[in-house]
């Protein structure tokens, strides 16, 4: 198991000792490309492993004007990209999986992409559906254990049923804590020794090892302690 740390500005490149950093940058939010070509710059200069998370960008848009705009933002982060880029499952507007328009136009977007870089897939809207999701677009997975637990799921017992062919396909892990509201949100919260979700990331050590987690806190003056959490399971 290697084992790193989400990014949100370039100054947090190499502030933790890590095997590798996650570059997240968000549509309309925080670091432009500007600035993700300055991170990816650190880390290439500080010999930091990373992959890139673009957020809240879709590739099954199908507004013309918005697609344009989201496949220039994602061809870039995709020639910056080091070991992977880390995209969201995606449901159609009313919430549905994919079909007609929606579908053939992800397709298209992810062939692209996965011709220029890896491309590995996360649970992020519909964890309650995932599967389907992975089985018909993702040749490398990313489950998210935060998502799962903030979806109701839970997470220990997922992970020890989870199908074996899929579980040949996981290769990043996202790991933070479901630990109720703020700022909107249930999750992102720093982990704990004897937290649901580092149990269930236990669990799945004891299928594979061959792993990346990545740590996904808010709280960032909590993250050595968090890194040394992942660094005694390892």
């Amino acid at each position: 198991m290697l084992y790193g740390y989400r990014v949100t500005n370039k100054e947090e490149v190499g502030l933790y000792n890590a095997d590798l950093v996650q570059i997240s940058f968000y549509n309309g939010w925080g670091m432009g490309i500007e600035e993700l070509e300055e991170a990816v710059s650190l880390c290439k200069e500080k010999k930091i492993r990373y992959v890139i998370h673009p957020v809240n960008f879709f590739l099954s848009e199908a507004r013309t004007q918005e697609r344009k705009e989201t496949m220039e933002v994602l061809r870039k982060a995709a020639r910056l990209t080091d070991m992977a880029l880390i995209l969201h499952d995606e449901r159609v507007p009313p919430g549905s999986r994919l079909f007609g328009l929606w579908d053939k136009y992800y397709r298209e977007a992810l062939g692209e992409l996965e011709r220029t870089c890896k491309v590995s897939i996360e649970n992020a809207n519909n964890s309650h559906d995932v599967e389907w999701f992975w089985r018909n677009y993702a040749s490398s997975l990313t489950i998210d254990i935060g998502h799962l637990e903030a979806a109701g799921i839970n997470a220990q017992k997922w992970v020890k049923n989870f199908p074996s062919d899929l579980l040949d396909k996981v290769e990043y892990i996202h790991l933070h804590r479901n630990n109720g509201f703020r700022a909107g949100l249930t999750d992102h919260w720093p982990i704990t020794r004897k937290c649901n979700e580092v149990k269930a990331l236990k669990e799945l050590l004891n299928r594979t090892s061959d792993i990346k987690v990545i740590l996904e806190i808010n709280e960032t003056e909590e993250m050595e302690e968090n890194l040394r959490i992942l660094g005694e399971l390892g």
